[in-house]
């Protein structure tokens, strides 16, 4: 489903396409492309569906995406991009590598960027957590995309606020980068996917996931 080369260039190159369409026609089939497949998956997605929703012949599809996979790698490439390296910071795992006046107000930050992106692009991360559930290759790709750019710079950052005494030296690092993961996604996808238009209040609910782990591993 995927190519067998997914690098951080090819990723960026995808994303800047998808958010410039050339045409018109072409922005209406990655719009219907994007909700379709969310809704059915890429295997019971059809492209003669994805034409009629966007309002043009399937023929007219395959002159701007040669194959369904290529379609699908359009509208699945920017979820990928802002799951494992949001935003502007690929290049440097600078949002997970960076520094702040407390391990409170790094958590913050991150937590509040990775919300805003899976708020831009829900529909794609839906497309994304489905291809990463049946997609082998497209997992390892991920797996070693998202080490490079986000676990190696998250565990210097933890290493870094242990070292000024604000993270307590019993839990290792690599777990309290586990747990900080495992808050921070549990809120994301229950705010981003499975309840988006609950009454949620975001700056507090940032505030108390933050708060959750400060006193949990926290001096």
């Amino acid at each position: 489903m995927v190519a067998s080369a997914v690098s951080a260039a090819t990723l960026k190159g995808e994303h800047a396409r998808y958010r410039r369409p050339a045409t018109q026609k072409e922005a209406d089939i990655l719009g219907a492309a994007t909700l379709i497949f969310s809704e059915k998956g890429y295997e019971a997605a059809r492209t003669a569906d994805i034409a009629a929703a966007a309002g043009v012949t399937e023929r007219t599809l395959f002159r701007y995406f040669r194959s369904k996979e290529a379609l699908f790698r359009r509208v699945m490439f920017p979820a990928l991009l802002a799951a494992a390296m949001p935003r502007a910071l690929i290049d440097a795992g600078q949002l997970f590598g960076a520094d702040a006046p407390s391990f409170a107000a790094w958590h913050r930050n991150i937590l509040a960027v990775r919300l805003d992106a899976a708020l831009e692009s829900a529909p794609q991360f839906r497309v994304l957590i489905g291809a990463l559930m049946t997609d082998d290759a497209l997992r390892r790709k991920t797996v070693r995309l998202w080490r490079q750019n986000v676990w190696k710079p998250l565990l210097e950052s933890m290493r870094r606020f242990r070292r000024r005494g604000e993270l307590r030296p019993g839990p290792r690092p690599e777990a309290v980068a586990r747990a900080l993961i495992s808050l921070n996604l549990g809120y994301i996808v229950a705010r981003a996917l499975l309840s988006p238009d609950g009454d949620w209040d975001d700056p507090a609910e940032i505030e108390e996931t933050v708060q959750l782990l400060l006193k949990g591993a926290g001096t």
